[in-house]
């Protein structure tokens, strides 16, 4: 009887380790997939110089199926502007039922030129949509 116990107990404690390893691996995977999207963005931003970029990028999110959040902004200095790019990771967990939301930011280099094209708020969101 001690034996069937035993080995209950060590079934479980792999079951967990399992778990963890699997939940791990899944958080990774996602954020590298969102780091890809958000230096396409950047990319995007950078090759046109700004000019046209929330319909690019909508256009872009759109083909690579992403369904998450984005925020892009810029700053506007006396040399040109900086576009800051936020993308979130979403995961969601069932046994607790609430989702969490992890941003991923980058920014891009000093573009020249100011094309503003964002909306009224300076931005460029989903809600554009």
């Amino acid at each position: 009887m001690r034996e069937s116990v035993g080995g209950t107990l060590l079934l479980q404690i792999v079951l967990v380790f399992l778990t963890v390893y699997i939940g791990f691996m899944a958080i990774v995977i996602n954020y590298g997939k969102v780091f890809r999207y958000k230096n396409a963005i950047i990319n995007k931003i950078e090759q046109n110089e700004g000019y046209g970029t929330c319909t690019d990028i909508k256009d872009m999110i759109s083909d690579v199926g992403y369904t998450g959040k984005y925020n892009i902004s810029h700053v506007t200095t006396s040399r040109g502007a900086i576009y800051k790019v936020q993308i979130y990771i979403t995961f969601q967990l069932p046994l607790v039922r609430t989702t969490i939301e992890i941003p991923v930011t980058g920014e891009t280099r000093l573009i020249d030129t100011v094309y503003d094209n964002l909306d009224e708020e300076g931005t460029c969101t989903q809600k554009d949509y």
